[in-house]
């Protein structure tokens, strides 16, 4: 029986679904200080419980925080920066922007190049596409010399006004090959688009983090083989499509979101499901919290994103992600005030209740100290959580220090958490002009639904989902995401000018691009779809905005993309400049396979524990309650769950607090009244 296995690796676990013809099944591994292993040691263990027969295994599907973390942790390659003569200091001049104007103590991050690895060439094309001055070919020798002297590990070759003229970065390419061992990206291959710093930077991070890459993948494959899988994985990217293995490696600044994007199309999926088009999705696991919309059934997505202060211009998924997870520590800062994150205990050595020789206070050991975690019932593959460690992590470094009872000490530091959460959703929906109160929250991650309903009730929603597999929602959204290749091209002209056959002449090769990427997939040309958007602005702004084209023979209609365009700037801040010009400033195009066929009809219960009891927890600082302990996989469909209530299973704990009230629907997906 075909099976497929979808993973993905977070800052704490290693989370696995198992795909048959007609149930699911899931795991978590501890990630450890090697998620690589740790991914192997899971595929081991599956294939020793006979859960995964490596025979019948055909697809295995792969999301991770790989290369994020290098960004984060400045783990990347050795890279050279090759440029245009004079703009060797953009990447460390880069925007004027300040994210924030009243720190006096902030400090940027550090150039992803530093300036002697950065190396100019004369050469010059003008904003109009015309060669100025021919490349230097004698200083491209000059430079190379240099590389091989610096031992690079890798080259970035990005020049001015590129994206219109791309033939100097391809013949320093060319040059450089025969000299160098090394992989070499240019700009107009990573993204041929305007705005030199973006384009640099993201062709910098691609080239910083191939090596890199390449070994995890390469290190993954060899190591299914072995135990009988398949070699060749699907590796979820940043916007949200799923790309073969090699493909990923070529441009890993594509993966800079991985992890997250997965959690982003589950939601998407689960909206369809249980008819929520408008949804919020919040993922909460060990290290961070992502928070995502869904609106109108379509994912919100960005082709500005920035991951540790480094910008990375390629198409995402749109993600605010901060530093609140079930490790994410507790502290006092300088005025004694009660501080959360974004600081993590982490896999290695954990919350202090792991047992793990972890002492610093938790969001976790708050959970437990306040009975809102089951001792005996912790997820994923621990056995046991230590209350009387969380005690003392919380007395020792907290409560001591403020003079009140450990209890208090713990609902301050998941309030504290739940601010900084509240205020994420609020960037995500209240400054992009979208009110929360319309929307579903689906909470999932391995703490999420520990959250879920507190969240809600502070920003006025009403209606929470906790999917059935809601403690490895990411991996899952790997089953339900379709493969999928982005191209783009740069216009900077006034959509006024253009005709209908004029975007289809510009439309029709990026098409071509992404229909031959899919069939280098394995696609049939017929079965690959195409969705294309058009990145706009009033002549005089500095910023666009995206909204969707309707493509097809004759379909392109500068009219109807106007028309578009004024409604979604209307949507997005209060208003429309109807009078004004429009500059279209990028196309961009999204081929895409057919839906999969990966999700199996009748989802089987997830792996968990046995329980029916009644434990005291704290929900307020009048004291414990007497709450009803539930298994989540005993759950009677249709039986209305009253608050206080607290729901275990193998993959995450969900707290109904008092004055809620849920029930579970056919498919096993919790839906709760806030009350």
């Amino acid at each position: 029986m075909a099976q497929t296995i979808a993973i993905d690796v977070g800052g704490t676990f290693v989370d696995f679904v198992v795909a048959d013809r007609d149930r699911l099944r899931v795991a978590k591994e501890p990630s450890g200080a090697d998620a690589g292993q740790a991914v192997l040691n899971g595929l081991r263990r599956l294939v020793e419980l006979g859960i995964v027969d490596p025979k019948g295994v055909a697809e295995m599907l792969y999301a991770s925080t790989v290369a994020t973390n290098a960004l984060l942790e400045r783990t990347w390659a050795r890279t050279a920066l090759v440029t245009t003569e004079g703009f060797r200091d953009v990447l460390e001049i880069g925007r004027q922007n300040r994210a924030s104007l009243y720190d006096l103590g902030v400090r940027r991050p550090l150039p992803l190049v530093p300036r002697n690895l950065r190396f100019e060439v004369r050469e010059r094309v003008t904003a109009e596409g015309e060669v100025e001055m021919p490349l230097n070919m004698d200083d491209v020798e000059r430079v190379a010399g240099d590389l091989v002297r610096e031992h690079v590990e890798a080259v970035a070759v990005a020049f001015l006004f590129s994206y219109l003229r791309p033939e100097h970065e391809r013949r320093v390419v060319e040059a450089l090959s025969v000299r160098l061992g090394v992989p070499i990206v240019a700009s107009s291959d990573v993204l041929p688009v305007f705005r030199e710093v973006e384009r640099i930077s993201t062709t910098v991070v691609c080239a910083a983090l191939r090596p890199k890459i390449d070994v995890a993948l390469q290190s993954l494959e060899e190591g299914a083989a072995a135990l009988g899988l398949p070699r060749t994985w699907r590796v979820m990217q940043s916007n949200g499509a799923v790309v073969g293995a090699r493909r990923a490696a070529d441009n890993p600044a594509r993966l800079v979101l991985s992890g997250p994007a997965g959690g982003v199309e589950a939601i998407r999926w689960l909206g369809r499901e249980v008819g929520e088009p408008n949804v919020i999705g919040i993922d909460m696991g060990g290290t961070s919290c992502d928070v995502s919309v869904v609106t109108g059934g379509e994912a919100e997505w960005t082709a500005h994103a920035t991951v540790g202060g480094y910008p990375v211009a390629l198409p995402a998924v749109a993600v605010h992600s901060i530093g609140a997870g079930g490790g994410s520590i507790a502290w006092l800062d300088g005025g004694g005030a009660l501080r959360v994150g974004p600081q993590s205990a982490g896999a290695d050595p954990g919350p202090a209740c792991y047992g793990r020789g972890g002492a610093r206070p938790t969001v976790t050991d708050a959970h437990l100290v306040l009975g809102r975690v089951v001792a005996d019932l912790p997820i994923g593959s621990l056995t046991r959580l230590d209350t009387e460690a969380a005690r003392a992590a919380l007395g020792d470094d907290l409560a001591g220090t403020l003079g009140v009872p450990v209890e208090q000490v713990a609902l301050g530091i998941l309030d504290v958490a739940e601010a900084a959460m509240e205020r994420a959703i609020r960037v995500m929906t209240v400054e992009r002009g979208q009110d929360p109160r319309d929307y579903a929250l689906v909470a999932f991650g391995g703490a999420g639904p520990l959250h879920a309903v507190s969240l809600a009730r502070r920003l006025g929603i009403e209606r929470v989902v906790i999917p059935r597999l809601a403690g490895v929602l990411s991996a899952f959204g790997l089953l339900v995401a379709e493969a999928g290749h982005d191209e783009s091209l740069t216009i900077l002209q006034l959509l006024g000018s253009m005709t209908g056959e004029d975007l289809e002449t510009r439309v029709a090769p990026l098409v071509e691009r992404g229909r031959a990427a899919l069939c280098g997939e394995g696609f049939a040309g017929a079965d690959v779809r195409f969705r294309v958007t058009a990145d706009m602005r009033y002549v005089g702004q500095s910023h666009e905005v995206s909204v969707p084209v309707r493509w097809g023979a004759g379909a392109l209609s500068p009219g109807e993309v106007r028309r578009e365009f004024d409604a979604a700037h209307e949507r997005r801040f209060g208003h429309a400049a109807l009078h004004r010009d429009v500059e279209l400033v990028t196309l961009r195009v999204r081929a895409h396979g057919p839906e999969p066929r990966r999700v199996p009809a009748a989802e089987a219960a997830a792996l968990s524990h046995s329980a029916r009891r009644e434990v005291l927890a704290w929900f307020d600082s009048r004291g414990a309650v007497p709450v009803h302990v539930h298994d989540r996989a005993q759950v009677e469909i249709g039986r209305p769950l009253r608050g206080p209530a607290i729901l275990v299973g193998g993959d995450t704990t969900v707290v109904i607090p008092p004055g809620a009230r849920g029930v579970a629907d056919a498919s096993g997906h919790l839906h709760v009244e806030v009350g």
